[in-house]
């Protein structure tokens, strides 16, 4: 019977944790994302970023939305899911980073068009 308990406890244990390891993953994505946006939306308002710049970066994001669509199609993030997305996020960050700090720059009548 303590066997069986046992067995129960730690089943829960680690069902428990694999939950908690995917909100922290999922977590980590979504606020990644967030800022990215509020990147991309201050670098348009400021005219650091360009309308094309601007649709190019968002197509980025939405390429990442869908990684991240297609990682939680089982339900679940996993590790190695977690880490491309963490790449294409890396690799948007940068991008974003160029676009902003290039030379081209959005006239004030074209800011927000």
């Amino acid at each position: 019977m303590t066997k069986i308990a046992l067995f129960a406890a730690l089943g829960l244990v680690a069902l428990t944790s694999t939950a908690q390891a995917y909100d922290a993953r999922q977590a980590e994505i979504d606020r990644r994302e967030a800022v990215q946006e509020q990147r991309i939306q201050a670098g348009r308002r400021s005219g650091e970023i360009t309308r094309s710049e601007a649709r190019q970066l968002e197509a980025e994001q939405a390429r990442i939305k869908q990684l991240e669509r297609n990682a939680l199609r089982d339900g679940h993030i996993d590790r190695r899911e977690a880490a491309q997305i963490r790449q294409a996020q890396n690799d948007a960050s940068r991008h974003i980073y160029r676009e902003s700090h290039d030379n081209e720059r959005a006239t004030r009548w074209n800011r927000w068009w």
